[in-house]
């Protein structure tokens, strides 16, 4: 049993991953292993005749959910849901943001929720080293280890492309994320003051409090150079990872900081923060801001940018840095676990 309930928002981190999941596992041809979807309350879909689904039924999503041998979490903010019979569980814990994002007690309570899930787990899993560290320091593992499994990344470089209607046709910069207060975007736009002759677009989910304080805050920029763009569709990201000058991307909230790498499939620069798993998903593919000050992230883009553009060797290595990260590679390691704990 997976639990695919983040279907629902296709175009964040989370969607993507679960329907990567369904196309994956829906093809895989195994006489050994039935699989059941559980899927977000009211989703309709097809998932051809290998897969058995079951939608939510509101917060009582045990309700006619057939017993299972296993049941996978596929992300901590499920936790709120029974799980059904299984006589084995998979947990997995993308991030633990909630640490900087939430009041104390809020805090708190996710913190329950995950220890509890934690104890009850046969198995735990995480997405990047650093994850795996913030784990263990902070939850009693009951003497489990946290298994790092590395996220897959569809490769969509050589998917259609489609100009968005906001290129203004300047050489531009571009980045994307929900627009929330961890993203520092508000830092990219106050570097573009050094940048007249780019454009910077900002992409993503734009409902949040913060994107409306982003707004405000371009509209008194005298530079008029950053554009908040909302979503985009996935011929629109492609066209804008293929067309951009560089990615830029200052986050520090991030469990593996997946646009990183689909930049990095078009061979582009890319210029992260030092914050979280960053560091350790970039490797050496990409220029680590060592300070998140936009005077210094403006002198440093402006010294490393020509020198990627004019290495000869970037485009290919940066290819296949991000090669390492299959859906292949990913699915594999989830089947291995699979079969070791119903074996």
């Amino acid at each position: 049993m997976l639990d695919l309930a983040e279907l629902r928002n296709p175009t964040c981190g989370f969607g993507q991953i679960v329907t990567n999941y369904a196309k994956i596992y829906s093809e895989m041809q195994d006489p050994d292993i039935q699989f059941h979807f559980l899927l977000p309350r009211g989703f309709v879909r097809d998932f051809g005749p290998n897969v058995q689904v079951t939608n939510r039924l509101g917060d009582k999503a045990h309700l006619g959910l057939p017993d299972a041998f296993l049941w996978h979490t596929t992300n901590q903010h499920q936790l709120r849901m029974p799980r059904g019979k299984s006589e084995k569980f998979v947990l997995t814990i993308h991030d633990l943001n909630y640490n900087s994002e939430k009041g104390w007690l809020s805090r708190m309570k996710h913190h329950y929720r995950i220890q509890k899930a934690i104890k009850r787990a046969d198995a735990v899993t995480c997405i990047s080293g650093f994850v795996a560290k913030q784990i263990e320091e902070e939850f009693d593992m009951h003497g489990k280890h946290v298994q790092v499994i590395y996220n897959g990344v569809e490769d969509i470089s050589g998917q259609q492309e489609a100009k968005p209607d906001f290129a203004t046709g300047r050489p531009f910069f571009f980045t994307i994320g929900q627009i929330r207060k961890k993203k520092n975007f508000h830092l990219l736009v106050d570097m573009m003051r050094h940048f007249p002759d780019y454009d910077l677009y900002v992409c993503g989910d734009d409902h949040f409090d913060y994107a409306r304080e982003m707004k405000k805050h371009i509209a008194k920029l005298p530079a008029h150079n950053a554009y908040l763009c909302g979503k985009v569709s996935q011929a629109e990201k492609v066209w804008l990872y293929s067309h951009c000058e560089a990615f830029v991307f200052a986050s520090q909230g991030e469990g593996f900081g997946l646009p990183v790498i689909e930049a990095m499939q078009f061979g582009k620069p890319v210029f992260s923060s030092n914050c979280t798993c960053l560091p350790e998903i970039c490797g050496d593919a990409a220029y680590v801001w060592s300070d998140l000050d936009p005077d210094h992230m403006a002198q440093q883009l402006q010294e490393q940018l020509p020198r990627m553009q004019q290495d000869p060797t970037y485009a290919d290595r940066v290819r296949a840095h991000a090669a390492q990260f299959t859906y292949d590679k990913h699915i594999a390691q989830y089947m291995e676990l699979y079969r070791r704990l119903v074996k």
